[in-house]
């Protein structure tokens, strides 16, 4: 064998060892199974899979976080009335399941993150296969409550921050959004392609994806995920389905997660 033989030999080697690494990777997220990980796993419930609304998820909400207990009479069919308590122990547990109702992928553009109850759940969220980007200001990334260095662990969580010269202050999150949903089915029919094994079932034939009913929506406020913020401060939180907003705010996400840098 001549050295141009050895060295074409050589490239092509290399490059299908990269490429099997690849579609290692990318067969593991989406095919293995979704309770496996490198890490200690946090339990799940079954509370993870709630649908907070009917089917389609018609949302157009506002959370607000003060010290008032708020109560709201409504009309229930056929004749009767309903007493709800509106307070901000409710209200920390509404924007949680809010979070949780992720079913595909959840985008966070967040000023500040030192919630640690919030961070188990993005965490629940990735292992159950929801595929999760953060984008933080640079300067609260790594400050001593932070839940950053945390979450960053996770290989199913991406996590860039801001430009350091730019304060992003920002504090929304987007569920389901249809740029999102596209990025990750790419990434799904990408690994299927890698993985000619992972198309078929035990049977031979073409395993078919499920097909869920999805509605993105947004949440956007005055709110750090952070526990001083929903235990002290007097916060809003708008939640809207809307999809001119909601495709505004994923325009807005998108700009920032090509501009910022990777968190190492």
């Amino acid at each position: 064998m001549d050295w141009k033989s050895a060295k074409i030999l050589l490239a092509s080697t290399a490059t299908a060892v990269v490429a099997s690494q690849v579609a290692k990777k990318l067969y593991k997220y989406f095919f293995k199974s979704k309770q496996k990980c490198s890490h200690t796993e946090i339990p799940t419930d079954d509370t993870c899979n709630e649908v907070l609304t009917i089917k389609n998820r018609e949302i157009n909400d506002v959370i607000l976080f003060s010290d008032d207990v708020v109560r709201h009479t409504i009309k229930v069919p056929p004749n009767k009335d309903v007493t709800i308590c509106e307070s901000r122990e409710l209200n920390c547990f509404k924007l949680i399941k809010y979070i949780k109702s992720a079913r595909e992928t959840l985008d966070v553009c967040m000023y500040l993150i030192t919630s640690s109850e919030i961070a188990e759940h993005i965490i629940r969220l990735g292992q159950k296969h929801v595929l999760v980007r953060i984008v933080v200001d640079s300067d609260m990334a790594f400050t001593p409550q932070s839940q950053i260095n945390k979450l960053k662990e996770y290989s199913f969580i991406q996590v860039q921050t801001s430009k350091k010269s730019i304060l992003m202050h920002h504090k929304f999150c987007i569920i389901d959004g249809p740029k999102a949903m596209k990025r990750k089915n790419i990434l799904k029919a990408y690994a299927e392609k890698l993985n000619v094994h992972a198309q078929l079932n035990k049977n031979g034939t073409k395993q078919q994806a499920k097909n869920k009913q999805t509605k993105a929506f947004v949440m956007s406020g005055s709110l750090n995920w952070s526990t001083q913020a929903m235990v002290s401060n007097h916060e809003s939180v708008i939640v809207t389905s809307h999809a001119n907003i909601v495709s505004k705010f994923e325009k807005e996400f998108e700009s920032l997660w090509v501009e910022t840098e990777q968190v190492r």
